[in-house]
């Protein structure tokens, strides 16, 4: 007991040393860098380049920058001798200072690059890494689904190869996305295993990580003595070994307990801790987020002065950085602190800049997208264009040839009448023949002609959906937008949450529609690649599913599925997962709440049967002939007035007949509907 109260002490001694005093203390570890540089001036290629990666590692916790020096040194001596190993782990190194440093778009061009070069020599290990930071940077992008993806195939791999301290990395990095995804209780689960592969492997800063995030699962649990206990072991993990980008996450995380326990000036010490160390790495992203949290701390004093101006200087930062979502999250901050200092005009203000940041957002994404599309169509209609124009050179030179060969037989005949009837049977056989060329040749144009007419037909009515499709639900934001604006004042705040939840809601189906439409023409196009590979379905579908119960359970629908974790199928992922997704979205959206959805795959001889049933209100058999044809729009809206374009179950025909099977539709008005398909078995 004695020695648990000296810990502590010696613990809470650590926390209070200024970052300079902890460099010097874990410079003092060992021989610091001075072994490691000298080092760098041996023969022995392989023990220089060793030593340039311990030195980036090293600068990569306390100044990230400093490491990128190095890093072109290391790559050149690597890529000169064809050390493939060291440059795959060089470019992973590289990803993680411009990552630490929130340079998230070259992050992600290094771990690419290093997912490549590994990929080449079959590192195994290295893959894993590689696609585990991938998955991070998909999840600070919000791109959840992706991030789930990228981390399941690194966790899969690293399984395999049982590397336990990879391990822990990439069950820290699923458990985080889960606690983003609010399943907090799948969130403690996998944070949970991270923590016992951790505490198996000898690394004390994966080992801290794991305990960093127990202990903002239990800040959000609200369990506030459990989240001081593990952040503080994480700080004494990483105090030896001067982490300043963890020690600055811990230091915000205590900042945080103590803002919402009421303790403001200890919140106060330990945001200006994270600050300190987050300058020194040059963390600027999170300089601005620290600048946030003070001023949400003085809010909470009610110092709203001081708060605005810690807000706007977060703002000022984000706004140098064209960090556009972290422009969205501070205005939104300042439109609440101005309510709350009773300046409603101001705060309305600042709500309508948060609200236009983020549609320009939706807008950009949604332009880039329609514009890829037209090009997309332009280019394919010239082609046509291109290929009718031979036709018609190749059938006039035909014409031409045909008749030229008449007249000459023609000419023939009159000159030499005494040629017997044998001849003249032979020269007429031949002139029937040639006619029937020159008929056949004039079917397969009109019929070109006809088929030409049909695409020209099927794009002007694809066109014709996207500019109404795309046009209605703008005109809802538009029309909603200018309401709020004008009603402002007069409107309830269940008024203005509804209108606000509506506006969000069209704004969702608006991009949905744009991926279709890219998915659509990417096929037309032949730009989609179809890429089969042995894949464990249950394996692949599991953040299709979380996401599907998700949808479903708000709805008040029961969602199920039935899939043995031994099916193995031989698919391309992608568009199984797409087509899959559609399906399960289209039942959900097409259900009443207390019905059910249900996803089933069934074995039936070399195929796999994958099987979609709902309870919801079926399609007339009028209806069902229409709904896989693109220049008939068939669409309803859900039993919650959802709306769609009648692409998605488009996109899932076309996507099965790749896979050499077709989508079959059982279904009856009010009588619910199944929708399968089969796909080939793998072992």
């Amino acid at each position: 007991m004695l020695n648990k109260k000296y810990s502590i002490l010696i613990i809470l001694i650590i926390l209070h040393l200024s970052p300079v005093a902890a460099e010097v203390l874990a410079q003092s570890k060992g021989n610091g860098t001075d072994s490691l540089l000298e080092k760098l001036n041996t023969p022995d290629l392989k023990t220089k380049l060793q030593a340039y990666i311990d030195l980036i590692k090293y600068y990569n916790k306390i100044k990230p920058e400093k490491s990128i020096s190095y890093s072109e040194e290391a790559l050149k001596l690597a890529r000169d001798n064809n050390f493939k190993q060291e440059e795959g782990m060089i470019l992973f190194l590289t990803g993680v200072s411009y990552h630490s440093r929130s340079i998230y778009h070259q992050a992600m061009d290094y771990y690419q690059l290093s997912y490549k070069i590994r990929k080449s020599i079959d590192d195994k290990v290295g893959i894993g890494e590689s696609l585990n930071r991938v998955s991070l940077i998909h999840n600070v992008r919000g791109e959840y689904e992706k991030a789930i993806d990228y981390c399941l195939q690194s966790i899969q791999i690293l399984e395999n190869e049982k590397d336990r301290k990879a391990l822990a990395r990439s069950y820290n990095n699923l458990g985080i996305i889960y606690y983003i995804l609010r399943d907090i209780k799948k969130a403690e689960e996998l944070s949970l295993k991270a923590l016992e592969f951790s505490k198996s492997v000898d690394d004390d800063l994966i080992l801290a990580n794991s305990y960093e995030h127990l202990g903002i699962i239990y800040i959000y649990k609200q369990d506030y003595e459990k989240a001081i206990n593990h952040i503080n072991k994480s700080l004494e993990l990483r105090l030896p070994e001067n982490d300043k980008s963890g020690l600055a996450g811990s230091y915000e995380n205590l900042a945080i307990i103590n803002r919402r326990l009421g303790e403001y000036d200890n919140a106060l010490m330990y945001y200006n801790k994270s600050i300190e160390l987050k300058k020194d790495i040059n963390s600027v992203r999170g300089v601005a987020s620290s600048l946030t949290g003070i001023g949400l701390t003085y809010s909470a004093m009610g110092e709203y002065k001081k708060s605005l101006g810690y807000l706007m200087k977060a703002l000022e930062i984000r706004n140098q950085l064209g960090d556009k979502r972290g422009i969205a999250a501070s205005l939104n901050r300042l439109s609440d602190l101005y309510v709350k200092m009773k300046d409603y005009k101001s705060g309305y203000e600042y709500l309508k800049m948060a609200k236009s940041k983020n549609d320009s957002l939706l807008s950009e994404n949604k332009n880039r997208a329609v514009a890829e599309l037209q090009e997309l169509f332009d280019h394919e209609r010239k082609e046509q264009e291109i290929i009718l124009l031979q036709k018609e050179n190749t059938i006039q030179k035909y014409f031409r040839n045909s008749l030229l060969i008449i007249t000459i037989l023609l000419s023939g005949i009159a000159i030499t009448a005494i040629i017997a009837y044998r001849t003249k049977r032979k020269v007429n056989s031949i002139l029937t023949k040639q006619n029937d060329e020159i008929v056949a040749q004039k079917e397969e144009l009109q019929l070109l002609n006809n088929e030409l007419k049909e695409v020209v037909s099927s794009k002007d009515k694809f066109f014709s959906i996207i500019a109404h499709d795309l046009k209605s639900p703008f005109q809802g934001l538009l029309s909603s937008a200018d309401f709020v604006s004008t009603n402002y004042s007069e409107l309830t705040d269940e008024e203005r949450i509804s209108l606000l939840n509506g506006m969000r809601e069209l704004s969702h189906n608006s991009y949905k529609l744009v991926d279709n439409l890219l998915e659509w023409a990417k096929i037309q196009t032949g730009k989609l690649e179809y890429n089969p590979e042995k894949i464990n379905l249950l394996f692949e579908l599991h953040g299709t599913l979380f996401l599907a119960k998700k949808s479903s359970s708000t709805k008040g629908i029961n969602f199920s599925y039935d899939i043995d974790d031994r099916i193995n199928v031989h698919a391309d992922k992608y568009m199984l997962l797409t087509i899959i997704r559609n399906l399960l979205s289209n039942s959900i959206k097409f259900t009443k709440a207390g019905g059910s959805v249900e996803l089933k795959a069934d074995r039936a001889d070399e195929t796999i049967k994958i099987t979609v049933v709902d309870t919801g209100v079926g399609i007339p058999k009028e209806d069902q002939e229409y709904l896989f044809r693109i220049d008939k729009n068939y669409s309803t809206k859900g039993t919650d007035n959802e709306t769609g374009s009648g692409l998605g179950l488009l996109l899932c025909k076309e996507m099965v007949e790749m896979h050499g099977s077709s989508i079959v539709v059982e279904s009856e008005a009010n009588e619910g509907t199944k929708i399968h398909f089969t796909v080939q078995s793998a072992k």
